[in-house]
């Protein structure tokens, strides 16, 4: 097996396979491994939906780029996550967002059909596939929950306490930049900074770079109910 997919099996696609189980099931299955810079686009939406991506090493974001120039930043991944996936098989013809490497990045790329192969070979793998799908849809209904939010705080409260839940820790770990996050915020960056500052000031959080503690989940709850 290449090097490159030795830790394969760290992909939800192929947790409940063993690295020789990968290898085999991979040994007559078309597929290629690329290597991205940083700022490179893997997937615009000049591109046709066909391929599949899972991250090897680097990671991407997934941005959408409106004809005013404004870029908001659905959400940052990693290593061994998915790309695209909630797109190869909806009834539309091109990615509906611009996907770029945020470093160099290596991503493992499968056509439609030879998934469609890997399912019929495994029934788990398309199991997982759909899990990670339904997922996906999950966390962007959280996203539309952040964007219908009316006050900068509010947005900023939701997104700190849906993070807790996710990294079930007080201390929070930002996935994002301060400037990607303002754009999943659909803030200003000053404005994001601001607003953090106030929460700070306020003994709500503490933050240092991209570490935030909070110390009140309750006021974070009332900040969001306003």
């Amino acid at each position: 097996m290449s090097s490159s997919i030795r830790f394969l099996n760290h992909c939800v696609l192929f947790k409940h396979l063993s690295k020789d189980e990968i290898e085999e099931l991979l040994s007559d299955i078309t597929y290629t491994i690329r290597l991205y810079k940083k700022n490179e686009v893997v997937f615009s939406p000049h591109d046709f939906t066909d391929t599949l991506g899972i991250i090897l090493d680097g990671c991407i974001e997934v941005q959408k780029i409106f004809a005013s120039g404004k870029v908001l930043t659905v959400n940052r991944r990693f290593p061994y996550d998915l790309i695209a996936d909630a797109s190869l098989f909806a009834d539309i013809n091109h990615y509906p967002s611009t996907i770029s490497a945020c470093e160099n990045s290596q991503i493992f790329l499968i056509n439609k059909s030879n998934l469609l192969q890997l399912f019929s070979k495994d029934q788990s793998i398309m199991a997982n596939f759909l899990k990670a799908v339904s997922n996906r849809v999950l966390a962007l209904n959280k996203t539309i929950d952040i964007l219908s939010l009316n006050s900068v705080p509010a947005k900023i409260a939701y997104f700190l306490i849906m993070e807790q839940r996710k990294q079930k820790s007080l201390t929070i770990k930002l996935e994002f930049t301060k400037k990607s996050l303002a754009e999943h915020l659909n803030v200003s960056r000053p404005t994001l900074s601001r607003e953090l500052k106030n929460l700070q000031t306020k003994g709500i959080i503490s933050f240092v770079k991209r570490k935030i503690e909070i110390h009140s989940l309750e006021k974070l709850e009332q900040i969001c109910s306003h």
